[in-house]
């Protein structure tokens, strides 16, 4: 009786979830296996012929690269997850060797640089750069304003509106104001506030120049390293502004119901232990706060890889080799260029380095979280 029971219950459980698995066979699963099938093929306005891996070949410059990096980086998932199974001086060891092959894939990655798709390789700079730039400054930011949520305050109502306001605005609206603040006339409020400091007026979202300056590299540094050593540009660093400030709100709400899951006892017994405003935050909340901000870092770090219409509505033309990450130069490339086969065979490998990176900060923060 109890098996039957069992069996009616999996079988009920399957059919609830039935057309959610159809939605995502249709919506997820065929694009992805579509997309493959197309970059293998010279793929214009029609179906042209078929190329097998040659796309992939040029974005590599050769099989060598393509060889080599893959290798590398399998070694690198492999250390980390060895380095994450083992205690003592072994982890230590593997971590070492982990560190060791990532640069061993900078280097490699330099090659591709001179004989593949420098286009592409910048565009992942720029793909990174963007990330460290805004995910981190997203959890600080979100986590110190959930912390003033958590307190009890007149107007507690209002700030929380306040500070969901940036997400809950039109995206392209916010992003035509955030132009007109950093615009390159004199009398923009950016460059009024650099007038009181009597600096010169700046360019903001039209200076495709890094910030660090990388003239005085030796001469026997290739591009690849001159482009890193130069940094970001200050066009992607007022993205990044913009980014931070419209998600820095949704981070917050997140991190408050995080703390409201928390126990009132935890905070009570801290406070009749004598725990200091900083112990209770480092010793006891961020512990307990390790799945959201474990599921937090995921999201905006897949975000950024995907990131597109905040970029695509603050770039300008002249900026574009310095801000224009992975999933807007794959866009151009489809639409502009017209290489559908291309732009698909450049999705593919944008696809798995997200499904790497994905992987590998599962691997770094699995004994980091409590549930």
């Amino acid at each position: 009786m109890a098996s039957s029971l069992k069996k009616q219950q999996t079988k009920t459980a399957y059919l609830l979830l039935l057309p959610a698995l159809v939605l995502l066979a249709v919506f997820a699963v065929f694009p992805l296996f579509y997309t493959v099938v197309v970059s293998l093929f010279h793929w214009q306005i029609r179906p042209g012929s078929f190329v097998g891996l040659e796309h992939y070949h040029e974005i590599f410059g050769s099989w060598a690269n393509f060889m080599e990096i893959v290798l590398t980086i399998f070694l690198v998932g492999l250390f980390l997850n060895l380095a994450g199974r083992r205690t003592g001086a072994f982890r230590v060891i593997f971590r070492f060797l982990s560190g060791g092959a990532g640069i061993v894939l900078l280097m490699l990655l330099g090659q591709v640089w001179v004989k593949g798709d420098a286009h592409f390789l910048r565009s992942l700079e720029i793909t990174l750069w963007f990330a460290l730039g805004t995910v981190p400054i997203q959890l600080i930011l979100g986590l110190s304003l959930a912390l003033a949520l958590h307190a009890r305050f007149r107007g507690k109502t209002a700030l929380r509106t306040a500070i969901l306001l940036p997400y809950i605005l039109p995206l392209v609206a916010s992003a035509s104001v955030f132009t007109l603040l950093f615009s390159l006339s004199p009398q923009s409020p950016a460059n009024q506030v650099l007038a009181f400091f009597h600096v010169g007026p700046w360019q903001w979202l039209k200076q495709p120049k890094g910030v660090f300056s990388a003239d005085q590299l030796p001469v026997f540094f290739s591009d690849w390293w001159s482009s890193w050593a130069a940094g970001p540009s200050l066009a992607l660093l007022c993205i990044n502004l913009f980014n931070t400030w419209l998600y820095s709100g949704y981070y917050a709400l997140v991190f408050a119901n995080g703390l409201a899951a928390i126990p009132a006892e935890v905070f009570e017994a801290a406070a009749l232990e004598g725990v200091s405003k900083p112990q209770l935050l480092f010793r006891i909340l961020l512990p307990l706060l390790s799945p959201t901000t474990f599921f937090l870092t995921i999201l905006g770090v897949v975000g950024t890889f995907k990131a597109f219409s905040s970029i695509y509505v603050l770039r300008d033309a002249s900026t574009a080799s310095a801000v224009d990450p992975a999933s807007v130069m794959i866009f151009f490339t489809f639409f502009r260029e017209v290489r559908y086969g291309y732009a698909a065979a450049l999705a593919v490998v944008l696809f798995l380095i997200i499904l790497a990176v994905t992987n590998a900060q599962r691997r770094l923060w699995e004994k980091r979280v409590f549930y």
